[in-house]
């Protein structure tokens, strides 16, 4: 077995995940909307993403055959939390339409992409730098795009609803809160714009993808553990 940066990246993650999980499953139970209930299946699905990346960084950073098949994983479960992201995007801005406008077109481009993962080889290797290249030089720019076009869709927007509730926002802590989620969002379409684009475009090294990546950890980790306040709520209908 051979390990990687990139695994202990995203074990960190995987860590920063299972509290946020932890929160979210108490808001769920205490709120017991729809938001709440996206943002525990959203936060479940991105755990399940982290630590089939961090189980192949960790124990199969020089199987290139099992990194492509997280790939392929990555992609699928991507395509599930992004149509949930759309879904709540509708929901909380335009409650006069179904949000299933939002979810189903979403889920489709997803699994378009995750189709062409499936056919695309990645051809994955372990830089001498300790982190994972997926191998994204290889890929069709039109893939890049289409993975980072989902990220935009969906997350910029939800950054967008964020700034609008902290504007909106009295309590301190509620400000706290929905500024750290905007960071959040938008460090997530960094680390996003790196791995599909300038990774491949301009041959950043992989290793500033994981370094990023423990950021985002860090921070997601200190939302997490902010105490809750009497019913706190990360978003309301805006």
């Amino acid at each position: 077995m051979s390990y990687s940066f990139t695994g202990f990246a995203y074990l960190i993650l995987v860590f920063a995940l299972g509290c946020s999980i932890y929160r979210f499953f108490q808001y769920c139970r205490k709120e017991k909307d729809i938001v709440s209930k996206c943002f525990l299946y959203i936060a479940v699905l991105f755990e399940i993403f982290a630590f089939s990346k961090a189980i192949g960084g960790l124990f199969f950073a020089n199987n290139p055959a099992f990194l492509e098949i997280t790939v392929d994983i990555a992609a699928f479960i991507q395509a599930l939390a992004f149509a949930i992201l759309a879904y709540l995007i509708i929901h909380l801005k335009f409650p006069q339409i179904s949000p299933w406008f939002g979810f189903i077109p979403v889920l489709v481009l997803g699994l378009i992409v995750t189709g062409l993962n499936i056919i695309t080889f990645y051809h994955p290797f372990l830089e001498p730098s300790g982190a994972i290249n997926w191998g994204l030089s290889s890929v069709p720019l039109t893939l890049s795009l289409l993975r980072t076009f989902l990220f935009f869709i969906t997350f910029i927007p939800m950054s967008i609803v964020f700034s609008q509730q902290f504007k909106i926002a009295k309590e301190s802590y509620v400000k706290k809160k929905t500024f750290v989620m905007i960071i959040f969002f938008l460090l997530a379409f960094v680390v996003a714009l790196l791995d599909f684009l300038f990774i491949s475009i301009f041959r950043l090294e992989a290793i500033w993808r994981d370094i990023t990546l423990i950021i985002l950890s860090i921070i997601l980790f200190l939302t997490s553990i902010i105490p809750p306040k009497p019913s706190p709520r990360y978003v309301k209908k805006i």
